[in-house]
Parts: C-alpha cells; structure tokens; sequence
C-alpha cells in the first residue's frame, strides 16, 4: 500500500473513529485501526467487537492495500503534523513488517497487523430513516443523561429507540430511564411507521451524538432487531442493540396533575445551585415549597447549616411541599433552552412533570418525569 492524504483529512478521521477502539483487550488487532486504500479513498476504521465506526477521506492511491496500524499513534501522529502537510503512508509486508508514515523532514515506523485479523461487521438491513443530522442529535442529546449505568439493569443502560402514534401522525421517540427520572423526545417521521423499538446501547448513544453534533447534512438510521447503523455522507457507524425489553414507561408518565407552576428556567437552575451549596449528601435532597406565588427552595445540612431562596413563580398551588434530588433537576434544566418551565404536581409522593412551556423551540415534544424525595 502506498498513499498520500491530507493532515486535516488524516486528523478528523482517526479524531471521529478513534473511541471505538478496545484499549484493554487480549485481541491486539482491536488496538489498531484499518486503514482501506482504493479508488481515490482511504477508509479508517476501528472497532470494539459492538460498535464499529469507519470514516472515509479523500486519498492519492499510489498502491492500493489494506493495513491495520496501532490507532493512538496514527491518530497523535496526524494531530502533531503541522497544518497543511501532506502525509504518506505506505507499507509492503513482504519486504518490510511495518508501515512507514511520512510528512516534511518526520518519518515513523509503525508495526503492522493483517488486515484479514481485523473484524468487520456486515451492514444493517432493516427499515430506513432520513432525516436532518440535528433533529436526529436532538432526539439522542435531550435523553441521554437519564440512561442508567447499573449493569443489574442492563435493558436501562441505553436509549430506547422506537415508533409510535401521537395525535394522529407517526413519531420517532427516543426513551431514557435509570428509574429516578424518565425523559421523552420524538419528532415526526412517517418512514419509522414499521420499525420495532430496540434499545441503543450507552456508548453507541454517545458516540452517535459527538458524530452528529459535528454534521449539518441528512443522515441515514438503518434499524433492526439485532443492530442500528449510521450513514453519514463520509463514514458510518453500526452497533449492536442491547438484548432486553425495555419497560412499560407510559404507564409512570404523568398525565394529569393538581398543580401547574410556571416558573423561569435560568433563576430556578441558579437558585438551586445556590442552595446546593449547603448540602455534600449524594441524593442532594431540595425541598420545593409552593405558597402563595412564591417557590421556595430549602436545603437543611446537621452539619453545615441550612440555605433556602425564593422565586416568584405562577401558581395556584397553596402550601404544597415536595423533594426532589438537585441533580436530577439540574440535569433536565440544562437540556433546554426554553425560557420558561411547567412543573407539573398532584402529590408530594407522586411523580412529577418538569416540561418546557408549550411553544418553545425544539422543546415542544419533550417530556420530562421526575421521582420526588422525602425531605
């Protein structure tokens, strides 16, 4: 094999691959990328065994080949190359085991594996979806913080990925849960109207989101019980789904409630974190007191104290006192950037709703439940 690419091609492609690779793994090839050079491309593709993500950049093909090379060196080798460099890559097993990398005045030796030790995985046939790369980083990026890392409940440690009906027309929803708190996003897509719902693995999730957040392009979602892939205009991504069923969330979704309280998004979440302060507990319990137009906020520590604040909020609600865990809070009020919030209550030990103000922009499908907390 003997090419030339460009520093930046090289950079953003190892950059984007990269964190599928197995670091701690008896299976050295997994420590390495593959590196594809045919027809003007060189693909770059690395792999953990469950997920596998390839990227493809233009190339000057001298000698078409395959390759696996160690994937952290490549990729620190094309991010210290200076700026505008061309590099080359070339290797011939049957002269020399290793692969000579190249750019100005530098040269590396880097050992060299077969490629044909190097897994891949076959595409996913299944139902195909369309759509913007940001509406598909929505769907993922406005749930994720709710998976669960609990490997008792494995079935939680992902983002259940399906169709459903709603108000007549067909959605694709996306269902996070670690059972303190549940979030729901969808968005319109008559193309999902078939699929079956399949739970997309943590690591796949965050990988998906740090891929689409970086496109402005359509992409690609191919779905089936056993796998999703990513199409990208450049690369893709395929990973296994997790095996489980995942739980019956709409019967613990909230959908009728006592009291509504409008409150602002930006003082809540400052006026939490303030209080906050006060308390080191894990849980980081608030109580929520709504009196009279007012929500105040009360965080008691035996040790350092107690701290508490009040917000004008628009309320009916008379003397209602609840708990919630800080962070739990916190987590839903950063995913937003509606101005406003609806905290939605009908007793203090039943689940509570804290939803953007209908209207907001990109909010309007989002539904966020909260478990209260006994303070």
């Amino acid at each position: 094999m003997k090419i030339t690419v460009e520093k930046a091609d090289l950079h953003r492609a190892t950059g984007r691959v990269a964190s599928a690779v197995e670091r701690r793994t008896t299976i050295p090839v997994l420590a390495n990328v593959k590196l594809a050079a045919d027809k003007g491309a060189l693909t770059i593709t690395a792999t953990d065994l469950d997920i596998e993500i390839a990227e493809t950049v233009p190339a000057r093909i001298d000698v078409p080949g395959q390759i696996t090379v160690s994937a952290g060196t490549l990729s620190e080798i094309a991010r210290n190359a200076p700026n505008g460099a061309e590099i080359a890559i070339s290797c011939n097993e049957a002269e020399d085991p290793r692969a000579t990398v190249r750019f100005g005045r530098s040269r590396y030796q880097l050992p060299v594996l077969p490629a044909a030790e190097f897994p891949t995985r076959e595409g996913i046939q299944g139902i195909r979806i369309t759509l913007p790369a940001a509406e598909l980083f929505r769907l993922f990026d406005y749930v994720h913080f709710a998976q669960s890392n609990e490997e008792t409940r494995y079935y939680l440690n992902g983002t259940y990925l399906h169709a459903c009906t709603d108000n007549g027309g067909v959605m694709l929803r996306t269902v996070a849960t670690d059972g303190h708190r549940l979030v729901i996003n969808q968005t319109p897509c008559d193309a999902a109207r078939d699929m079956a719902g399949v739970i997309v693995p943590r690591k796949a999730v965050s990988e998906m989101r740090r891929i689409l957040g970086e496109l402005r392009e359509d992409v690609t979602l191919c779905v089936n019980a056993q796998g999703v892939q990513l199409l990208t205009e450049t690369g893709h991504l395929i990973t296994k789904t997790v095996d489980g069923a995942f739980p019956d969330y709409a019967r613990i979704v909230p959908m009728d409630w006592k009291h509504e309280t409008e409150v602002d998004r930006a003082l809540l979440k400052e006026a939490i974190k303030r209080v906050s302060l006060i308390t080191a507990e894990k849980s980081r319990p608030i109580k929520f007191t709504i009196d009279d137009g007012l929500l105040t906020l009360t965080v008691r520590n035996m040790e350092a104290g107690a701290a508490h604040e009040e917000l004008e909020v628009t309320s009916e609600a008379i003397g209602f006192e609840t708990g919630f865990n800080a962070k739990y809070i916190l987590d839903i009020l950063d995913q937003t950037d509606a101005d406003r919030m609806l905290l939605r209550l009908s007793d203090p030990a039943s689940p509570a709703r804290l939803d953007p103000i209908p209207g907001t922009k990109h909010a309007d499908h989002l539904v966020n439940v909260v478990m209260p907390l006994r303070v």
